[in-house]
């Protein structure tokens, strides 16, 4: 997985995902947290989820395999007057300092973990950086969003071509971005996996990982899992 490429374009291509009604719809099972909890972002991204959740009074880090998101992470975040902390690493190698009350990890991006093994190393690893009764909150999408598919998006100065194909475990998005430089177009090819998860396999991972289910939410066209790190 790759976002290099398209990072300066991400935001305007994600579907105008609504990130203040999804924390919306979790933060009410997430009960118990001290004030200014700690909350780590995995697959960070762009920081938008860790902008708003900042505006709800969390103190936030980031960790994205990506640096170049990294990079627009920091612009957006200082840009609003956060200090941010950001790191640079994958999930299934995931080494970090602390621990965190809630950790969150949205918009599939555990779905871009294709091996299980992958899977199971970051669920593993994650526990140790959960704070004894904390939780752990990140979604998977439904088989319906992998379908076989092409798409074109266009904003201001912007296009992205999307083509997917789908074998029923295994999604390859080959993206297309021309930017607008000047009298010329700039252009980003990048080709991008997921897989689709069953949410059963999830829960078996996290079981075995040591943690306890706390609720299942769906929302459009994912599912949401929350699951909690025993006291």
């Amino acid at each position: 997985m790759n976002y290099d490429g398209i990072a300066r374009e991400y935001d305007r291509f994600n579907g105008g995902f609504n990130y203040g009604d999804y924390l919306s719809k979790i933060l009410p099972y997430l009960k118990d947290l001290p004030p200014s909890p700690l909350a780590l972002d995995c697959g960070c991204g762009t920081g938008t989820l860790m902008l708003e959740l900042t505006r709800l009074g969390f103190d936030c880090s980031g960790v994205d395999a990506s640096s170049e998101m990294l990079d627009a992470a920091f612009e957006k975040l200082s840009g609003e007057g956060i200090d941010p902390h950001l790191m640079c690493q994958s999930l299934p190698d995931l080494d970090l300092y602390g621990a965190y009350h809630a950790v969150f990890s949205s918009m599939d991006t555990v779905n871009h973990l294709l091996d299980l093994r992958d899977l199971k190393r970051f669920f593993s690893r994650l526990y140790n950086f959960v704070e004894p009764g904390g939780y752990f909150v990140f979604d998977l999408k439904d088989k319906s969003l992998f379908a076989n598919a092409q798409q074109i998006c266009e904003e201001e100065n912007s296009l992205l071509i999307l083509r997917r194909m789908f074998d029923g475990t295994y999604a390859c998005q080959n993206l297309t971005v021309f930017h607008q430089n000047g009298t010329a177009y700039d252009r980003v090819d990048e080709e991008i996996w997921e897989r689709w998860y069953d949410p059963s396999v999830c829960r078996s991972y996290l079981k075995a990982a040591g943690f306890v289910s706390v609720k299942t939410l769906p929302y459009h066209g994912r599912k949401i899992i929350i699951v909690r790190r025993p006291l």
